[in-house]
């Protein structure tokens, strides 16, 4: 099945694995063709990662790209299918290929409609999706859109990693238009440009950017951790989106402590550590380098002594009834992903894409 509209440029934002920025390059590239088109669509074709608004899954990055530039579509066309646990089961279990098909269809259609060019964003490797048969290759081809893929900093395993992926579009006779190289440390812009570049013109792909490490942008908020682990918020609301440096086990002794609390540091300690959280607090208010947040783990509640010091500060503390290794753990696995209150680091990402993306290059490749 193919797509109705066909007057309407478009743009595939696809990438080798998950986690390589695709999501972020398309925050760079709305931004970029916000400044060259004035009438802009969005859409997340097959979503995984999604929110409930109004009883309906939507992707997550739907909400985003619709709060950062004011999408004016409709949730259900920017976010058609939003696929659950169970979804790929229930699938096998009785194939409706020409239903899904259909349906992202209409929600491009209606998307692109009086649009000058949407952007598609898709979901995870080239291949993603193939079991319920909506890999990334088939739906740029319903779509009619031209892909730019997003890998990972280096030369050889992202130049590996593009062949592969290229071979899945090229099976479904979709151009791929460039080729973004993402995370690149700031010493080897130059050589990863330069040998990038010779390498893809072996296979005919033009290199539209090469865009620097950004550790800021993997900075998660305590509403990352929030979100991520079962807890309870005691204290701090206002400051639920204050960002975490780095992760500190409370396992030490306060003074000990007092050369590792800094500020952005997220403190894990057990909920009976009265002295470390009264260290914490106390550092806080007495310096302009508070930390973060606290963990309080084991669902131990501080006393009310300690609680009502801690209700002096600003400093967000959050309550767990799981250990301190679990938590440590969740939070060191947690995916961060950029939220539509971030309005620091989308602006970050969309002065870094105007500073490194060749805008020319890929609206003379469209």
């Amino acid at each position: 099945m193919k797509c109705n509209n066909l007057d309407t440029q478009r743009i595939y934002v696809a990438a080798t694995r998950q986690n390589d920025g695709k999501t972020t390059a398309s925050i760079g590239l709305m931004g970029i063709l916000a400044s060259k088109f004035n009438r802009l669509g969005f859409i997340k074709p097959v979503g995984q990662r999604y929110v409930e608004i109004d009883g309906h899954r939507i992707d997550a990055d739907a909400v985003l790209m619709r709060e950062a530039y004011n999408c004016e579509n409709e949730f259900s066309d920017m976010s058609p299918l939003a696929v659950d646990r169970q979804f790929t089961r229930r699938y096998i279990d009785n194939p409706t290929p020409e239903i899904l098909e259909k349906n992202i269809c209409n929600a491009f259609d209606n998307v692109a409609e009086n649009k000058d060019i949407v952007l598609i964003e898709g979901t995870g490797h080239a291949g993603v999706g193939a079991v319920f048969d909506l890999d990334n290759g088939k739906v740029a081809s319903m779509c009619n859109a031209p892909a730019i893929i997003v890998a990972c900093g280096g030369i050889g395993k992202p130049f590996d990693e593009i062949a592969l992926n290229k071979a899945v579009f090229d099976k479904h006779k979709v151009r791929v238009a460039g080729i973004i190289i993402n995370k690149v440390r700031l010493d080897k812009l130059d050589q990863v440009n330069t040998y990038m570049t010779r390498a893809l013109k072996r296979i005919g792909l033009p290199l539209l950017a090469v865009i620097p490490q950004r550790p800021q942008l993997l900075w998660p908020t305590i509403r990352h951790v929030f979100d991520t682990i079962d807890c309870k918020l005691l204290n701090g609301e206002k400051h639920i989106n204050s960002k975490i440096h780095e992760i500190i086990i409370g396992a030490m002794t306060p003074h000990h402590a007092l050369h590792y609390f800094k500020k952005g540091s997220l403190v894990i300690t057990p909920g009976d550590r009265d002295d470390l959280v009264l260290t914490a607090v106390s550092l806080a208010s007495t310096t302009s380098d508070n930390i973060a947040g606290l963990v309080l783990t084991g669902g131990v509640r501080p006393r009310k002594s300690v609680l009502r010091v801690i209700q002096k500060t600003n400093i967000p503390v959050l309550l767990s009834k799981l250990d301190t290794y679990t938590v440590a753990s969740k939070i060191h696995d947690m995916m961060v992903k950029i939220k539509p209150e971030e309005t620091d680091k989308i602006k970050m990402v969309q002065q870094v894409y105007s500073k490194h993306f060749d805008v020319d290059k890929l609206l003379e490749v469209l």
